[in-house]
């Protein structure tokens, strides 16, 4: 049987847990300088994403991913628009642009947020600038508005909503 192998919905959300795993956990060791594991981390990270070469990968069906700004993004076109999984970091923006437009000329209606980190939220302005609703848990526009510190990476993280009029759909925890 010479079948292309496609992963299981079982295989496909353990490689994606260990894969966020190791997103989180290689930035910090990799960019880490001398003994001082967040030292310009998140700066370092936001530039690399300038330079950041953008490749989408098809999954299955109209499920595509880009890699490349900061955390992964999910992209599903459909006939009312693009759906993204997270956004990305800004300075990719030019590059993201190309490569959604690769994936369909759908307009982007809808993107979810995972979770309120600067590598799946930074793109969130300019992504609702376009016209994107975004969908996120109940907490995430919470984390978003306050001044966060992160200790481990020696960077405080201003407050970072969208715009005042930003559309946000929560999804509660309940």
């Amino acid at each position: 049987m010479n079948r292309r192998w496609l992963p299981s919905r079982r295989e496909f959300l353990v490689s994606t847990g260990g894969l966020m795993g190791a997103a989180f956990v290689s930035p910090r060791v990799l960019l880490a300088d001398e003994g001082a594991l967040g030292a310009g981390l998140v700066q370092r990270i936001r530039a690399a994403a300038a330079d950041a070469t953008i490749s989408v990968r098809k999954l299955r069906g109209n499920v595509n991913v880009l890699m490349g700004s900061g955390g992964n993004i999910a992209v599903l076109p459909g006939s009312d628009g693009k759906l993204l999984v997270d956004a990305g970091i800004p300075a990719s923006r030019p590059r993201i642009s190309a490569a959604l437009a690769g994936v369909s000329s759908d307009s982007i209606t809808r993107l979810v947020n995972t979770h309120w980190h600067f590598d799946h939220t930074d793109g969130n302005e300019w992504l609702h600038s376009v016209g994107a609703v975004i969908v996120a848990h109940e907490k995430t526009p919470e984390h978003l508005a306050a001044t966060t510190r992160v200790d481990d990476w020696d960077f405080t993280f201003p407050p970072a909503l969208p715009t005042p009029n930003a559309t946000y759909q929560c999804i509660s925890a309940t």
